[in-house]
C-alpha cells in the first residue's frame, strides 16, 4: 500500500499546488480558474461514492482501484495531447481524468484501514509515504517549471500516473465482511449524529479554500521566487509527516473527537494568521500547523468512520466521506475563493473563510458520531 500512495500523492502534489497556475499559464481568468477547479471536485464529490458502491456491491475494493489507476493514466495522455490552448476537449479529457481519480483515495484508505485493522497508527505508518511522495514532487516540479515553464507539468503528470497504475497490480485483496440483517442496508445506516458529524467535517475541509485555490498563487504575490514555492508546501508537508509518525503518541492518550476539535482549532488560527500576516517568514511558520490542520483531522476522521462501520461497507463509507468533504466541500471553497481573489488579495479571502471554520467547531460539538456496528464473520465472497 506504501508504494501506491507514494505514486498517487507524487501526482497530486503536481495538482494541487501548481493547477491553478497551469490553468493561468494556458490563458484562462482567475475566475475561470476558480470554476474549473470547481468543475475538479464536482467530479470528485460524484466519483468516489460510486466507485465505492460499485466496490462493495459488485468488485473488491483492489480491483476497483486498478481500474482507476490504468484510467488515471489514459486521461493523462490524452489532456497532455490537448493541452495546447484553452479548449472544450481538453477540458473534456480533464473531466475524464477527474473522475477515474476520484476514487482513488477513499479505495487505497479502505484498503489502508483493513491492512492496519482500524489501528490509526498503522494506517498513519502507510499514509506516511504518501505524504514523502508530495514532498518529492511538489519541491521537484518547482525547480522544473522555473527552468521549463509550467508546460512541464503534463508530460511529469503522465510519467506519475503510469508508475502508479504499474503499482496498482501489487495491492492487496480486499477481504469482504458480511453484514448482518441489522447493518445490512448502507443508506439505511447513516444516522442523523453521522450527517452532523460529516457536514462538520465538510465545514472543516471548506475553510481550506483558499488554500487549496491557490497557496502558491499567494506566494507569488508575496514576491516569493517560484523555485521556492515547492518548498513551503514541503514544510507543510513536513508537519503532515510528523504529526503522522507521531499518531501512536495522539491517539494512546487522547479520543479522536479530542483530536479533532484541535485540528480544527489548528486551522482557525491558521487562516487568522495567514490573512493577518501574510509575510513569507510568517507563512513558512504557519506551515507547521498543517500537521493538525490535515493529518490529525484525517487520521481521526478515518478512525471515527472506521469505528462507526464496523467493518461493512468500508468502500462505500470511505467514498461517502471522500464525496462530501474532498468533492462538495472543495467546489464550493475553491469556487468563492476564485470569485474572492478577482475583487480583494488571497491573503484577505482567508479571513471570509474564518466563519466556516467556526461553525465546524460548533457542528462537532453538538453532533458526536457514537454509533458502531459490530462486525460480523468474514467471508470469501466479492
Amino acid at each position: 500500500m506504501g508504494r501506491c500512495y507514494f505514486w498517487f500523492f507524487f501526482v497530486f502534489g503536481l495538482t494541487m499546488p501548481y493547477f491553478s497556475p497551469v490553468l493561468i499559464d494556458l490563458g484562462y481568468s482567475k475566475a475561470e480558474t476558480g470554476l474549473i477547479l470547481g468543475a475538479f471536485y464536482l467530479c470528485s464529490a460524484v466519483a468516489p461514492i460510486v466507485g465505492g458502491r460499485v466496490s462493495d456491491r459488485y468488485l473488491r475494493a483492489d480491483l476497483t482501484l486498478r481500474l482507476c489507476a490504468f484510467g488515471m493514466a489514459a486521461f493523462a495522455v490524452l489532456f497532455w495531447i490537448l493541452a495546447d490552448k484553452p479548449s472544450w476537449p481538453f477540458l473534456a479529457a480533464l473531466i475524464g481524468y477527474t473522475l477515474v481519480r476520484g476514487p482513488a483515495i477513499p479505495l487505497q484508505d479502505a484498503l489502508a484501514m483493513q491492512e492496519a485493522g482500524g489501528d490509526p497508527k498503522r494506517y498513519s505508518r502507510m499514509r506516511v509515504l504518501g505524504s514523502l511522495g508530495f514532498v518529492v514532487s511538489v519541491t521537484l516540479f518547482g525547480h522544473l517549471a522555473e527552468s521549463y515553464g509550467y508546460r512541464i507539468f503534463f508530460p511529469v503528470v503522465v510519467a506519475g500516473c503510469a508508475v502508479f497504475a504499474l503499482q496498482s497490480l501489487w495491492l492487496p485483496r480486499e477481504r469482504k465482511i458480511a453484514p448482518t440483517r441489522a447493518d445490512s442496508g448502507f443508506w439505511r445506516s447513516l444516522s442523523p449524529s453521522w450527517w452532523g458529524w460529516l457536514l462538520a467535517m465538510m465545514c472543516h475541509w471548506f475553510s481550506f479554500g483558499p488554500y487549496h485555490y491557490g497557496f502558491t498563487l499567494l506566494l507569488a504575490e508575496q514576491g516569493i521566487p517560484s523555485s521556492w514555492h515547492g518548498w513551503f508546501w514541503s514544510a507543510g508537508v513536513a508537519a503532515e509527516i510528523a504529526v503522522f509518525l507521531g499518531s501512536g503518541w495522539f491517539f494512546r492518550r487522547f479520543p479522536y473527537r479530542a483530536l479533532l476539535f484541535a485540528a480544527f482549532a489548528a486551522n482557525l488560527i491558521r487562516w487568522t494568521a495567514t490573512g493577518l500576516y501574510p509575510q513569507p517568514w510568517a507563512l513558512a511558520a504557519l506551515q507547521i500547523f498543517h500537521g493538525l490542520g490535515f493529518a490529525l483531522f484525517y487520521a481521526a476522521a478515518l478512525k471515527g468512520i472506521a469505528d462507526y462501520c464496523g467493518g461493512v461497507n468500508r468502500a462505500s463509507y470511505q467514498g461517502l466521506f471522500s464525496t462530501c468533504v474532498g468533492g462538495l466541500a472543495s467546489i464550493g471553497g475553491t469556487a468563492v475563493a476564485g470569485a474572492l481573489h478577482e475583487i480583494m488579495p488571497l491573503r484577505e479571502a482567508h479571513l471570509w473563510f474564518l466563519p466556516a471554520q467556526t461553525v465546524a467547531i460548533v457542528l462537532l460539538a453538538l453532533f458526536p458520531l457514537r454509533r458502531r456496528l459490530e462486525p460480523a464473520t468474514h467471508t470469501g465472497a466479492a
